[in-house]
């Protein structure tokens, strides 16, 4: 058995999701994994396949020239021995201006920091209607780094972008 990844990206549309599970299931593959949404008409995604091995080739193949309209990318996982973390969810919102995630961004990968997974959206805020920079972020951080460092970097931002920015350990 082997895990692949498979990326897609194209015009949205009914009938993608059922699709791609057809073929993924017409070759053995489970499809175990995966994160998909829908921005301004597009469709984009990434799935994780588990897949007996004499099936990889034909599945990929498949996929890759398949006439669902979509672009797809498949490319073979491999298990890598994971360095010790400890993860955590942080939670952003403020007025929304450019560079937040990059800043965010850099002040956390400067003390080993991970990004696992981000949601961001722009929201009206309730009372004024303003516009808002909402984000939802899965950090794995070394478990070297103490709790108090990130959030000292967290307030600091914080403070400078005019935001808030919440954490937990999860």
């Amino acid at each position: 058995m082997k895990s692949i990844l498979v990326s897609v990206l194209g015009e949205d549309k009914p009938g993608l999701i059922d699709g791609l599970s057809e073929i993924i299931l017409s070759y053995e593959g489970d499809w175990v994994e995966s994160r998909m949404s829908s921005f301004e008409g597009k469709f984009a995604g990434i799935i994780k396949v588990n897949v007996p091995s004499k099936n990889v080739d034909k599945l990929v193949k498949k996929l890759e020239t398949s006439n669902l309209g979509l672009k797809i990318v498949c490319e073979e996982t491999k298990s890598h021995a994971l360095q010790p973390f400890k993860s955590y969810n942080i939670e952003l919102i403020g007025q929304n201006h450019i560079g937040i995630i990059n800043k965010l961004s850099h002040a956390l990968v400067a003390l080993g920091g991970n990004v696992e997974e981000i949601k961001s959206e722009i929201i009206e805020a309730s009372m004024s209607g303003e516009k808002l920079f909402k984000a939802e972020i899965t950090l794995h951080m070394p478990t070297t780094v103490e709790e108090y460092v990130i959030r000292d970097r967290l307030e600091n931002i914080a403070n400078e972008m005019m935001v808030e920015i919440y954490s937990y350990e999860s």
